[in-house]
């Protein structure tokens, strides 16, 4: 499982940095623009499903955020932070998509993709490591 997540992640991750770094990908498509929206919400459902999902290490239905994350420390601010930035990018894309701000659009997309690449992967080694 967390090798598909990460991988999953990892393409979403780079189909936003290939659209901030192609301005004929976003120019006059608003309806298409705005669709990408929804890769920082599925980067964020995978992560959730992967962190409140059953720890195959385990094996005895513990899920990975109850099994790694120690009190007090960063697994749960990075998860919630990774969460939190990835929804407010969607809105961002969806806002700058529909209202055809390119430039707004592909600098969103690139802080997103490499969100997606730093901070998520980040995340998940975090919740996979033992």
């Amino acid at each position: 499982m967390p090798t598909m997540a990460l991988l999953a992640n990892a393409v979403i991750a780079v189909v936003l940095v290939a659209v901030a770094a192609n301005a004929r990908l976003t120019r006059g498509h608003a309806p298409w623009s705005a669709a990408l929206a929804t890769l920082p919400l599925v980067a964020a459902g995978l992560l959730a499903s992967f962190v409140f999902g059953e720890d195959s290490y385990r094996g005895n239905g513990t899920s990975r955020w109850d099994a790694y994350r120690s009190p007090g420390g960063a697994l749960g601010t990075m998860f919630v932070l990774s969460v939190v930035l990835m929804i407010a990018f969607a809105v961002l894309l969806a806002y700058a998509g529909l209202c055809c701000r390119e430039r707004l659009l592909r600098a969103t997309a690139l802080a997103a993709g490499l969100t997606g690449l730093l901070l998520l992967t980040a995340t998940y080694a975090g919740f996979s490591l033992n």
